[in-house]
């Protein structure tokens, strides 16, 4: 039985000289496939089935696997591979999506998020701290783990009139007011706080649209990895690879 369906690959593994066997990030969840002579230069799943590469994948199902039998490419994203640290930080997109996105169910907003977050890239539009921390919010909130930043889990304010203290952890935080009573430090500046509650609160396509000076950005990339690190359990191998080429 075959059947077609758009994806992008997020991993692959290769087996043998010529062969591949890749994950996809589909609509419908995550996909195992076997892409035979992939790796052969020229070959007409060679391009179509590397990594990064969102196409449209004829697929046949078999025992253990699906089997690529025809791919089409529709964005391949080559900026990307032409910096290093780009590629990088895509491939550390893809390690987080191999871990949270589900199988078998509704996977179309991951997707979209990715595909959004690599346009990003490949285009420049987006400074990289933003885009990376950007996703890391939004993967950990499809997954269950949304921050609650809504206000001070201590008095309930929404502001603060100064540095705040945020539990990764707990994933809440306390404003500046309650920090004394409650015996806690200031960790954050107030406008990271702002920043990950318009990333959890907004539509998907303007969650970008937020501004940080220089050393709020440096915290808010520190806070946005600090959570994924936190509650993922375990830490990614591409997350170091990253940040050395960074």
């Amino acid at each position: 039985m075959k059947t077609a369906v758009d994806g992008i690959v997020i991993w692959e593994v290769r087996t043998g000289e010529a062969d591949r066997v890749i994950t996809l990030l589909t609509p419908g969840g995550l996909v195992t496939a076997y892409a035979r002579s992939s790796l052969k230069p020229g070959g007409k799943l060679t391009g179509s089935t590397a990594m990064l590469s969102y196409s449209n994948f004829e697929l046949s199902s078999g025992k253990n696997m699906y089997t690529v039998t025809d791919a089409t490419s529709q964005n391949r994203f080559l900026s990307i591979y032409s910096r290093a640290d780009r590629y990088a930080l895509a491939v550390y997109f893809c390690e987080l999506m191999r871990y949270l996105a589900p199988t078998e169910e509704d996977s179309s907003e991951y997707l979209s998020l990715l595909l959004n977050c690599l346009y990003l890239l490949d285009e420049d539009i987006k400074p990289a701290w933003q885009v990376k921390g950007v996703f890391e919010i939004s993967i950990m909130s499809l997954s269950g783990y949304m921050p609650d930043v809504a206000g001070c889990s201590v008095c309930g304010s929404a502001d603060s009139s100064g540095a705040v203290f945020f539990d990764s952890l707990e994933a809440s935080w306390v404003c500046s007011d309650c920090l004394r009573r409650t015996g806690r430090q200031a960790n954050y500046p107030f406008p990271v706080i702002a920043a990950v509650r318009y990333i959890v609160m907004s539509e998907a396509r303007k969650a970008f649209s937020f501004t940080l000076g220089d050393d709020a950005q440096r915290d808010f990339s520190r806070l946005c990895e600090d959570y994924v690190l936190n509650h993922l359990e375990r830490k990614p191998k591409t997350l170091d690879f990253y940040n050395m080429m960074r």
